[in-house]
């Protein structure tokens, strides 16, 4: 598989798609284990047509990959559904399919927020408030 770098930084707001995968692997030759959560996220474009949003195009899937050690929190609290935006570096692979050289898009994922504007939202069930025991742990999750 052959990986292109680019510098396209993209704002996607969309739902959260499949199963996510949370693996450890030790990345660039190092010995120290990185987390990686993957994840997908469906994005469909939308226009105003009155006072109301429409589809303006197909759905397009995004594979997103979160590389940072809140990885297995997010794996936690995260649902397939879930309304997010999520801000990161495009990249681009290149694979073989039938003999036919194919391009796809991932995206980097350097932050992810609940979209609070989507509809969806009504269906999201949170975690409960933190006790005095839960703030004197450090984790941001």
């Amino acid at each position: 598989m052959e990986i292109s770098f680019m510098s396209i930084n993209l704002v996607v707001r969309g739902n959260l798609g499949q199963t996510f995968s949370l693996k450890t692997i030790n990345r660039d030759g190092s010995n120290e284990p990185s987390t990686v959560l993957n994840f997908s996220i469906a994005s469909t474009r939308y226009k105003k047509q009155g006072d109301r949003y429409v589809a303006a195009g197909p759905t397009e899937w995004l594979e997103c990959e979160y590389w940072n050690r809140r990885a297995q929190h997010l794996e936690n609290i995260l649902c397939k559904g879930m309304p997010v935006i999520i801000e990161g570096e495009e990249l681009v692979e290149f694979y073989e399919k039938d003999g036919q050289r194919v391009k796809a898009r991932k995206i980097r994922v350097e932050n992810i927020y609940l979209n609070l504007s989507s509809d969806r939202i009504e269906s999201i069930t949170l975690k409960p408030p933190r006790t005095a025991e839960d703030e004197q742990d450090d984790t941001p999750f």
